[in-house]
């Protein structure tokens, strides 16, 4: 026996128009594909040739598989002009009952075959695509996880950049000294208290003229100006939203008896000069506890 293969491809240049094996001892596979002028093939008398594979191979007219034990006519798909095939069993031809009846069991046999095969390839191609997308998804959640991770560590080289600015100002401002940032931060706190103090006099000072100013032109409603201010202050110093409720409506029902004898703008004017001095002035007892 001779592999099919092989015989073909050393006997028939791959350009020849007509191939002719017959009783050759062909056992095997044979791909005729690279054999683009191919017009005629007869393959009969080699029982051992198991199956043949064509494509462009739109000129052949004639195909021999007589007496071979090739069963499977998928190739003929690519045989759009044939005219006439001999089929492997003896005495079948095209046309007569006996090998129509053959001829369409193989076609059927084989197309059954073919749709086992696509259906295999369509059940692995959609487990492929359900592997892919786990792993899209994957991908997706490791991605976003490294962007997490990312904006983490920015915060973390971030305090650290700030924390060996602070060990650098330390070092400067306090040379060999065992606890740099403790002094430091005192330190800081000392110059800071220096420059709040003197602004928070000068802010009380004005808030005490303009409220004098207030109480002189409110006339018989002096005392409102005093209230109005008082619960300002709760205001500014209490955080619970009940309470602070309570303060508004009366801010509200003493600023309309005040409106009376003084403008808004005064009113306002007063009013917001007295946020800043008490918030500059908690600033600074905060620093001195």
């Amino acid at each position: 026996m001779v592999n099919a293969q092989e015989y073909i491809e050393r006997n028939f240049p791959k350009n020849v128009k007509e191939i002719s094996a017959i009783s050759s001892q062909l056992e095997g596979h044979l791909d005729l594909s690279e054999y683009p002028n191919l017009t005629i093939v007869d393959l009969g008398c080699n029982s051992r040739l198991t199956s043949l594979q064509l494509s462009n191979s739109s000129g052949i007219k004639y195909i021999s598989i007589f007496d071979t034990g090739i069963y499977n006519f998928s190739f003929l798909a690519y045989t759009p002009n044939i005219h006439s095939i001999c089929l492997p069993r003896a005495g079948d031809k095209i046309g007569e009952p006996t090998g129509n009846v053959y001829f369409s069991k193989a076609l059927r046999d084989s197309c059954q075959e073919n749709y086992k095969l696509q259906t295999s390839l369509r059940q692995s191609n959609r487990q492929i695509q359900t592997q892919l997308d786990q792993e899209i998804k994957k991908n997706c959640d490791n991605t976003q996880r490294i962007k997490e991770l990312e904006q983490q560590l920015a915060i973390v080289q971030q305090e650290n950049q700030e924390k060996n600015q602070i060990n650098e100002l330390s070092n400067i401002a306090l040379p060999n000294s065992p606890d740099h940032f403790t002094k430091l931060k005192q330190e800081i706190i000392r110059l800071k208290v220096q420059e709040l103090a003197p602004k928070v006099r000068n802010e009380s000072t004005k808030v005490v003229k303009l409220i004098e100013e207030a109480k002189n032109k409110a006339g018989n409603f002096s005392s409102i100006v005093d209230l109005i201010l008082e619960t300002q202050k709760q205001i500014v110093q209490n955080s619970v939203t009940s309470q602070r409720d309570i303060f508004f409506g009366k801010m509200e029902a003493y600023r309309t008896i005040l409106e009376s004898v003084l403008s808004k703008e005064e009113l306002q004017t007063l009013l917001n000069k007295q946020t800043e001095f008490l918030e500059l002035e908690k600033h600074l007892k905060s620093l001195q506890l």
